[in-house]
């Protein structure tokens, strides 16, 4: 079923628009971050709650998340490569439709479906208050599409991408409920004084 599913991706899907897109996404869907992080900043420090304060603080926090959940997504990733040593399609299925070269390194999970959801979660679980839903469902499509990239470039199965994105979300989710964890703790210590 991913063989498949992959090949309707590959194949049937194929158009010259995406033919297009799909590389762009791949190679460099990621400088779309730069502006939305400084949107978030602005957006944490100038928005504010019924009690009259910023969401700076959050933002600041969702940000460094986001980042440093792609450096632990990308490690992960790579560790787990070796331990799953799955070949790539582009090295293993024969009709592979390949628009860029296939990579030398192994295929499950996918880095960029790991990265692009570890980039996005933090959004979610902690930027909703001040973000609106519009922004969140860019970054919902953003990350879907550079994950989507990968098997109809040639170079990725679905469940790939599927892994990636579960290892990325997981990991930024228990990053957040970390940092939820730490400010509640330091809001009621503050309370407290």
């Amino acid at each position: 079923m991913d063989t498949q599913l992959f090949f309707f991706i590959n194949c049937g899907m194929a158009n010259p628009y995406f033919d297009v897109l799909m590389p762009a996404l791949t190679y460099q869907g990621y400088l779309l971050a730069v502006p939305f992080l400084l949107y978030v900043l602005y957006c944490g420090a100038t928005i504010r709650d019924d009690s009259g304060k910023t969401f700076l603080a959050t933002a600041i926090a969702a940000v460094i998340i986001s980042v440093i959940s792609v450096s632990l997504a990308d490690l992960a990733c790579s560790w787990l490569k070796v331990v799953t040593a799955r070949p790539r399609p582009c090295q293993a299925l024969e009709g592979v439709r390949l628009i860029v070269s296939c990579p030398r390194s192994l295929s499950l999970p996918s880095s960029h479906g790991a990265t692009s959801f570890a980039f996005s979660t933090p959004y979610f679980l902690l930027a909703r208050r001040f973000l609106q839903a519009g922004w969140l469902a860019f970054l919902l499509v953003l990350a879907s599409l550079i994950a989507l990239s990968r098997p109809y470039l040639g170079v990725h199965y679905p469940s790939d991408i599927v892994a990636g994105a579960a290892l990325g979300a997981a990991i930024a989710g228990v990053m957040c409920r970390v940092y939820l964890m730490i400010a509640r703790r330091s809001k009621g210590r503050n309370d407290n004084l």
